[in-house]
């Protein structure tokens, strides 16, 4: 039967569950039902239930439990029942003696009864400690007492009177809820005394075994020292102030989750994982009123006027900040030709700022963008340019040493104005296809430039584009305007 008691154990241990009493509730009450067993000279039923002559012998009991700590529980058990067992060999005698006789040659079959009443007080050892679970199996040891009564005056007259018991035993409680749990107990009790079921032979002592199972019902007042509506022993933050929310684990309740709790959060709808000061409120490091998590420039000064962003204000976008800003008109157009004070900046010092500047290397006139004056002669050679360079009839070949004799000329002037770029235009008069006048117009206009690079000119101070008969300057009409329309014009750019 122990082992039958030991497996069942170890089967419902796999349900996972513990003891319904508690720290919070201290005290439990059960109430059993069960079967005893009995073992002494005139009965062996210990461990019988397979035998024939097995007999069931039952009981009620209640039991009153007080939690000690964890480990530890102290328990009164108490039940009211019959004690007896069947034996063959055995037989009420015929002499009118109302009592028991032993031998081999007994024809009766004999079943002793008596009335117990039994009390003890154990002290048990818990295996689990974790209140989650909700099994709990224990084992048990103490001191009892049973009392004798007869059962059967008629039959059986036994000697009332009571024995000191050793008890011991194993049990497990399944907690169904916090307050409520399946019991089962085996309690095994060993008499000091022999002489209580009128027969007493040698020295071995007479002994039982209880099998009980029932409910128990656990309470108490869970203590909740700072009142905020969680007991102690699950109260993680025990000194919170009365009246103050919190959650399930007993602390301050914090909905923005930055460590700082709701009643003391001045700034309570911080984003998470934003680093904040004693007070809940995002940590502003440069004091500019911008947030570190929202600043994009954490250091700015603190004379500094911010954007939303926290970067000093440029009122004019010249890449100085205000605060620095000894030129706070600067137009936008200025950007990126400011000095360290945001003015604009005139590297060659010729009175135009840079970024109005075309020359910004090279002094300049206001009138030309910054750029060099060009000079009288250089105008003049490119205006008797503009028909002295004369091409091969319907082809962009140069002709005639007058031509070469210009351009030569031009060459000397990029030569010695080393700023000047020069935009090449080829033009036609009207006469012919104008498609094919177009493609005229810019081979001969890409043959004055490749001229110009053999002399020495770097190609990338030239360019070359064909108009075609697009740009006229005189009346197609006539052979003067015709001839003033075929031509190769030269602009300066810087």
């Amino acid at each position: 039967m122990k082992k039958i008691v030991t497996l069942a154990c170890a089967a419902i241990t796999g349900v996972s569950a513990a003891t319904a009493q508690t720290e919070s509730n201290q005290w439990a009450i059960g109430v059993y039902g069960g079967l005893t067993e009995y073992e002494g000279e005139i009965a062996s039923n210990m461990m019988g239930i397979l035998k024939d002559n097995y007999s069931f012998y039952g009981h009620g009991a209640i039991s009153v439990n007080r939690f000690l700590n964890k480990r530890w529980d102290v328990a009164f058990f108490g039940s009211y029942g019959l004690l007896g067992a069947k034996m063959e060999g055995m037989e009420y005698d015929n002499e009118g003696n109302n009592s028991l006789v032993l031998g081999s040659n007994a024809s009766n079959q004999a079943e002793m009864k008596l009335k117990e009443v039994y009390g003890d007080l154990t002290a048990a050892f818990k295996f689990v400690t974790k209140d989650s679970c909700r099994f709990n199996p224990y084992v048990f040891a103490g001191v009892g007492y049973r009392y004798l009564m007869e059962k059967d005056s008629e039959k059986y007259i036994g000697a009332e009177g009571g024995d000191v018991v050793i008890a011991a035993g194993i049990g497990c409680d399944y907690r169904i809820n916090d307050r409520l749990a399946l019991s089962y107990t085996a309690r095994y009790g060993y008499t000091l005394g022999d002489d209580k079921d009128q027969y007493e032979c040698g020295s071995a002592k007479d002994q039982q075994l209880m099998h009980s199972l029932g409910l128990k019902f656990a309470f108490g007042s869970p203590k909740d020292s700072d009142k905020d509506g969680v007991e102690d022993k699950l109260d993680k933050c025990p000194n919170t102030p009365l009246g103050v929310a919190v959650d399930a684990n007993g602390c301050p309740l914090d909905d923005d989750k930055d460590g700082v709790p709701n009643y003391l959060d001045k700034c309570p709808n911080t984003p998470a994982g934003v680093q904040v000061d004693s007070l809940g409120c995002p940590i502003d490091t440069d004091g500019d009123g911008v947030a570190d998590y929202l600043d994009q420039c954490p250091d700015t000064p603190k004379e500094a006027e911010v954007d939303e962003n926290g970067c000093p204000k440029d009122t004019d976008g010249d890449g100085v900040p205000d605060y620095l800003d000894k030129c706070p008109g600067t137009p936008s157009a200025a950007k990126g030709f400011v000095d360290e004070n945001g003015c604009p900046t005139d590297k060659d010092g010729d009175g135009v700022y840079d970024f109005e500047d075309k020359c910004p290397e090279t002094p300049g006139i206001k009138e030309n963008k910054g750029c060099p004056e060009i000079k009288a002669e250089v105008k003049q050679l490119f205006k008797k340019a503009l028909n002295g360079v004369q091409f091969e009839t319907g082809k962009s070949k140069i002709k005639g040493k007058t031509s070469f004799a210009i351009l030569d000329d031009v060459v000397k002037v990029m030569q010695e104005n080393p700023a000047y770029k020069l935009n090449i235009g080829g033009h036609t008069d009207n006469v012919g296809d104008p498609a094919k006048n177009m493609q005229l117009s810019k081979e001969r206009a890409a043959s004055v430039r490749e001229y110009l690079i053999s002399k020495g000119v770097d190609e990338s101070r030239l360019a070359a584009a064909g108009y075609g008969d697009t740009v006229p300057v005189a009346s197609n009409k006539t052979a003067k305007g015709r001839a003033e329309n075929r031509r190769v014009a030269f602009e300066v750019e810087f």
